[in-house]
């Protein structure tokens, strides 16, 4: 990490459009299931249905709630917590039933989550200052400790937690660090600039390149 971060990049704010996407994102080997409700505000929960422990993933929104695609089971925005069964009308919802639910913020384009909610939110970037155009995200076959020694090395520059800038390929990238698993990480990569038509294809090449540089820095 680029200095203690208890809050991390899931993944770009974008990818979640008020469509009714549900996102699947491992966080430190955690699953987690990143949506955003009818109030627009964005979800993070544990990947899993209470009831038969399906992955949430797979479901669908239905306005303020997430339905698990196995047996229709609807868990509230915001609190996580069963409001309805659709096969069983009739029945009272048992109290108890709840997804477990994480802090979610979104900040410099990102999507944000704690697995610790007591922790301070990341600051967004200055007012007026245009944020880097999004060109993918990557994995990455290394701890998150090598991914910044590696990027230390290549002369990029720490630009806040989980963050970094510096120049490739001809251009001004900004890197968010996500720490997915022990040894896996995800670049969510940005440019300072919108590239070209014509540059994409080059530089996502040199994209390659530099995943390569990270996984094997001695190559």
């Amino acid at each position: 990490m680029t200095s203690p971060c208890n809050w991390y990049p899931a993944l770009p704010a974008q990818r979640v459009s008020a469509t009714g996407a549900v996102i699947a994102v491992q966080l430190r080997g955690q699953d987690l299931a990143v949506w955003r409700g009818a109030s627009g505000t964005i979800q993070a929960w544990e990947d899993r249905c209470p009831h038969r422990g399906v992955a949430l993933s797979l479901g669908r929104v239905l306005g303020d709630r997430l339905a698990c695609a196995y047996h229709g089971w609807e868990y509230a925005e915001g609190s996580g917590r069963c409001v309805a069964i659709p096969a069983m009308p009739q029945q009272p919802v048992p109290g108890k039933v709840c997804v477990k639910t994480y802090a979610a913020v979104e900040r410099q384009g990102m999507v944000w989550v704690a697995l610790d909610s007591d922790a301070a939110a990341p600051a967004d970037d200055p007012p007026g200052v245009a944020p880097p155009r999004f060109l993918r995200s990557m994995a990455v076959a290394a701890a998150s400790a090598t991914v910044d020694a590696a990027l230390a090395a290549l002369e990029f520059a720490p630009a806040g937690p989980c963050r970094w800038r510096g120049h490739w390929a001809g251009h001004t990238l900004h890197l968010w660090v996500l720490d997915a698993a022990a040894d896996t990480c995800v670049l969510h990569v940005a440019s300072e600039a919108a590239p070209s038509d014509a540059a994409v294809a080059t530089l996502f090449n040199a994209l390659r390149l530099l995943r390569a540089r990270i996984e094997h820095p001695r190559s």
